[in-house]
């Protein structure tokens, strides 16, 4: 079976293939935005973390809302979803300051600001299409 047939018989890999595709963008975003806040102005390395997630996470609700997972609820359910999707990014934020912080212990920042993206993709993907844009 190969790959597209397989993510039409198991939406969950179409589904992460495209939550991928948004986190390449959102990780193009965040990292460019943290080289800026830190190597370019300065800021403390955890600011320049958060400040650049923050941006990044705005646009990641809306691709996935739109485009992984097809969400079309409007109004007061959108709003529940993205207030659900920034708590579970939020968590993500957590983890990722966590591992951008040891990281960067042992590695130059902006490597360890690489590495903290994987720790971040598998509880994003996982909890977003389990709570956030679950099909009611």
């Amino acid at each position: 079976m190969g790959l597209p047939e397989m993510s039409k018989s198991h939406p969950a890999i179409g589904q992460a293939m495209r939550f991928a595709a948004v986190g390449a963008v959102n990780t193009g975003v965040d990292i460019a935005l943290f080289t800026i806040f830190f190597y370019g102005l300065g800021w403390p390395l955890l600011l320049a973390n958060a400040a650049g997630f923050t941006v990044a996470v705005t646009v990641s609700f809306l691709l996935n809302k739109t485009w992984t997972f097809a969400d079309s609820s409007r109004g007061r359910e959108a709003m529940r979803r993205g207030a659900a999707f920034l708590a579970v990014a939020v968590g993500g934020l957590a983890i990722g300051s966590l591992a951008i912080w040891l990281a960067a212990l042992v590695m130059p920042p902006i490597l360890a600001k690489l590495a903290s993206i994987g720790a971040t993709f598998l509880w994003n993907f996982t909890v977003s299409r389990r709570w956030v844009f679950r099909a009611e």
